[in-house]
């Protein structure tokens, strides 16, 4: 039986005119299969995307493909991670007050939800569960550190005492922009973001019984 050929594999010999394909390995064959991703992304919508467009858009097979990630959504996610920018590329935002940290925090993630279209966020949000998710934003455990940074700025001038503040409500920010665009299909505007934090966010961080507010 003849052995088959990969598709990434060099031809022999060529027609006239034709260079010979090279093998692509690694991130060469990685960022043109998350090319093609995107680009399939772009044109079919989220629920469209499959392994086996995204296969021969990429000129490659969805055995590759398969060998990488184990499902179409899996792929979309890896080719979002790696094409956008990082939420913010040193420090966290420092504004002089807690409010401002944290409106500026919602504000970089609203903007990140809106490089993307609705479906996709939807998608998303829907079709992985928990952190994986919310990856393409920022991991949970990074939000827990970066909301802990907002806090010992806060702490240090004097607009919190120094105490912890429970896990969800560290997150519930960022949470509840999440909920917005899983349920409402859009990016929160700036009323809506300052609610969430004077309304929400804020009182229940300076709540005098924070600390007895821990997870089960």
């Amino acid at each position: 039986m003849a052995k088959k050929r990969d598709p990434d594999a060099p031809r022999r010999s060529t027609s006239a005119g034709r260079p010979a394909r090279t093998r692509r390995r690694g991130d060469v064959l990685e960022q043109a299969i998350f090319d093609a991703t995107l680009t399939e992304l772009a044109e079919a919508g989220y629920g469209n995307v499959t392994m086996e467009g995204v296969a021969k858009r990429a000129h490659t097979s969805k055995t590759v493909l398969y060998r990488r990630w184990p499902n179409a959504a899996e792929l979309i996610l890896a080719a979002l991670r790696h094409h956008l920018r990082p939420l913010f590329p040193g420090e966290p935002p420092d504004t002089g007050s807690l409010r401002g940290d944290v409106l500026a925090l919602l504000h970089l993630i609203a903007e990140r939800l809106q490089e993307l279209d609705p479906p996709t966020v939807h998608g998303l949000l829907s079709t992985h569960s928990g952190d994986l998710g919310l990856s393409f934003l920022h991991a949970r455990s990074d939000h827990l550190d970066t909301m802990a940074t907002l806090f010992e700025r806060a702490v240090l001038r004097g607009e919190l005492a120094p105490r912890s503040i429970p896990p969800r409500i560290a997150t519930l920010p960022i949470d509840l922009v999440r909920h917005d665009i899983l349920f409402v299909h859009a990016a929160p505007d700036e009323e809506m973001l300052e609610e969430i934090v004077d309304t929400i966010f804020l009182p229940l961080a300076r709540s005098r019984d924070s600390d007895s507010r821990a997870d089960p």
